[in-house]
This record gives structure tokens, C-alpha cells and sequence, in this order.
């Protein structure tokens, strides 16, 4: 059996014996974006370039036209899910790095693939869509997907190397007033607001702010506000979001929430629909000695890193977190502006963000050899993951 100094050699020589490959892989999905639960044709060049290289991969997989599993070394019960994203955001493209994270972790997988006789566990590449919206990783923890797994891994990309991120609970809300159309001057009597509604709706949610978690974070836009200025609107829509650094801290918050809803449409006479946006994401729980382990990481592989700087988000990572430990660093591309917005998506391509790849696919291979030739400390992070989800 090699040692774990061997096996990390060898590790960085097969990636960058795949590493055109996972450039030309992001290149593809940056100039070619698509939706969440719409990527047909990156998740088909992601399993076609997993099965050249002779990776058994179930496509589709879950009950997900765009998901997909590649078995390394099935014969093994200890194993890693190594993570791969790949959709885009709407009107916007590639502003999360989905494509620059997923060709990451397919060159996680290409590497141990090729060395599978050398290492006495098990990898799994998990292709999971969609996490800007519907939050395919939580539907696949909720039916079982994840469970026996030592731990998960991806590698997101960011304007800085860092292990910190403080991903927080979240809820997506769906609402719908329903009234009635009238003109708004010949008949207003007969009409029901469904515009009035939801302005209070968004009155009563700013008055909550002052009685929960500081922490806590609530943010929403009206979809759908009338159709002319001379017609009482019948109909309007929102897209609302609550956020709580716990899943225990949000659900009383999301339920205030429905509750100003409800209130709204009591108080103006209309009908309320009230429906879910995609699933509920859990907090991500990055523990001191995850965050440690994810530092020397860094420092091993001479990668500058900022904790300090930190992201706040919320992903459905935290879900994969509630069933197995979660590894989800940031590798920097060195854009200030940060995700969501052009100038990251206009990155993509460029060499920082190839660089990024290289480095992330070395973190991930770094950290996994170390953990499987380090029973006892993968052991201390299972343990410690256990006891603060009370599993």
C-alpha cells in the first residue's frame, strides 16, 4: 500500500494528465449555460467524458433527468460523495461557477479513477442539479441518497480561497393574492386589491424585523403587481425568502411569515395561495476542526487563503450536511464583484478560474488521501458531526 505522500503525488500526476479535459468541459458549459433541471447537455458531456475513462456512471439517476452517479471501487464500504454542480442562473449565465466547480470535481474523479488499485476506499461523483432553485441535493438526502457516506466534498468557486462559509438556513415562499378586477373608477366598490394586499403583506413582514434573530435575513419581490393602472387588480405574485442561521431558528420565523400573509388577505378581501419555491435548505455546519483541517488543506498545497472574509449564503448543501459532513470550501478567482453578477460569469473562461480548477481538483485530493490515511482524525469529524446533529 502506498503512503499517503505517494498517493497524493500520483493523485496530482493523473489530474493533470485529465486536466484539458476538465478545462475543455468548463469552457463547453460557460459558453453553453442552462437552467436548473434543464441541463441536458452538460450533465450528458460530464457522464460522456466520465464513461470514456471507463467510470460506470447511472444516467439519469434519483429520479433526475440531469443527475447522474459514477462508481470508483465499488467493492469498498468506506466512501466519499464527491459533488458536481452544473447549472446556470437565469439571465445571467455562469455567475456561480457551477460549470468551473462541477469540471472541478469530474477531475476529482478522473484522477482517482486511474489510480483505484492504489487506494482502499470508495469514490462516488454525484451529479446534483439544479441547487440555484428547486435544491436537488435536499430531495436526493430526503430519499436516501447520501446516507452511509463518510463524509461529501465539492469545491465552490469565489472571489477567495477560504473554508469559511456560513451558509444559513432557508425557505423559499410562493404567494398569490386572488381579488377581483373592477374599473378603478366607475366601480371600485366592486373590485377586491389583490395589489393592496400584498403591500401589506410587505408592511407586516417590515415590522417583524425589529422581533427575530438579528441574524436572520428576509428579502422578496412582487412578480406579479396588475396589468393596468385603470383595472383594481385581481392577481398579484411574490417570491419571498426567509433566512436563519438554523433550521431550528427558521421554521417559527417562515411561519410569521404566512402568517402576515394571511392577515394581508383578511384584511383586503382577497384569496391567498400560498406554495413552496424550491425546498427548504438546512444550514451548513462547518465545525473547528473541519475548518482546520480545510486551513491545512490550504497551507499544504501553498494557496493563499482569507478566512476573514468569509461567504454568507445559503445552499442546499446544508441538506447533504444533516446526513453525512460536508466539505464545501471556496476557491478564489480573484473577481472582487463576487458571485452573481457579470463580471463573474465573464470569468468563467478565463485563466483564473482555470487555475481554480486545477487547484480545487488538488484540494480534493489532498484532503480525501488524508482523511482515508488518518482513520482516528476522519473518525474525531464523524463523531463531532454526529453529536451536534443529534444522529
Amino acid at each position: 500500500m502506498m503512503s499517503e505522500k505517494e498517493l497524493k503525488i500520483k493523485a496530482f500526476e493523473k489530474a493533470a494528465e485529465h486536466l484539458k479535459e476538465a478545462l475543455e468541459l468548463n469552457d463547453y458549459m460557460a459558453e453553453n449555460p442552462e437552467l436548473g433541471s434543464h441541463e441536458f447537455n452538460s450533465s450528458k458531456a460530464m457522464v460522456e467524458l466520465l464513461r470514456k475513462h471507463g467510470i460506470e456512471t447511472e444516467y439519469p439517476f434519483a429520479g433526475m433527468a440531469t443527475a447522474y452517479k459514477g462508481v470508483i471501487n465499488p467493492q469498498y464500504k468506506r466512501r466519499v460523495a464527491v459533488l458536481a454542480e452544473y447549472d446556470a442562473l437565469k439571465g445571467i449565465g455562469h455567475a456561480c461557477g457551477h460549470c468551473a466547480s462541477g469540471s472541478a470535481s469530474v477531475l476529482t474523479a478522473l484522477a482517482f479513477n486511474d489510480m483505484k488499485d492504489d487506494i482502499d476506499f470508495g469514490v462516488d461523483i454525484i451529479g446534483t442539479p439544479d441547487e440555484e432553485i428547486e435544491g436537488c441535493k435536499g430531495i436526493m438526502a430526503d430519499n436516501g441518497v447520501f446516507d452511509g457516506y463518510d463524509f461529501a466534498i465539492m469545491v465552490h468557486m469565489g472571489p477567495v480561497n477560504c473554508a469559511k462559509v456560513d451558509f444559513i438556513a432557508l425557505d423559499g415562499i410562493g404567494i398569490k393574492f386572488h381579488g377581483a378586477p373592477a374599473h378603478a373608477a366607475a366601480a371600485p366598490t366592486k373590485g377586491r386589491n389583490a395589489l393592496n394586499a400584498a403591500r401589506l403583506f410587505f408592511d407586516a413582514t417590515d415590522m417583524m424585523r425589529q422581533h427575530i434573530l438579528q441574524e436572520a435575513r428576509m428579502h422578496g419581490i412582487i412578480k406579479q403587481g396588475g396589468e393596468a393602472s385603470n383595472v383594481v387588480p385581481d392577481l398579484t405574485e411574490i417570491e419571498f425568502i426567509t433566512r436563519a442561521p438554523r433550521r431550528a431558528d427558521l421554521n417559527g420565523i417562515t411561519e410569521w411569515v404566512k402568517d402576515c400573509a394571511r392577515a394581508a388577505a383578511m384584511a383586503t378581501k382577497t384569496e391567498l395561495e400560498l406554495f413552496p419555491v424550491g425546498i427548504p435548505f438546512h444550514d451548513l455546519y462547518v465545525s473547528g476542526l473541519r475548518q482546520k483541517v480545510m486551513d491545512e488543506t490550504f497551507d499544504e498545497l501553498g494557496m493563499e487563503y482569507d478566512d476573514t472574509a468569509g461567504m454568507t449564503g445559503s445552499s442546499d448543501i446544508g441538506n447533504v450536511d444533516y446526513v453525512c459532513p460536508a466539505f464545501h470550501p471556496m476557491a478564489g478567482i480573484g473577481v472582487e464583484q463576487g458571485c452573481h453578477t457579470h463580471e463573474f460569469a465573464e470569468a468563467m473562461t478565463g485563466e483564473t478560474t482555470h487555475r481554480a480548477i486545477e487547484d480545487s481538483a488538488k484540494f480534493m485530493l489532498t484532503l480525501i488521501i488524508r482523511l482515508y490515511s488518518n482513520e482516528e482524525l476522519l473518525e474525531r469529524i464523524k463523531a463531532e458531526h454526529r453529536e451536534y446533529r443529534g444522529l
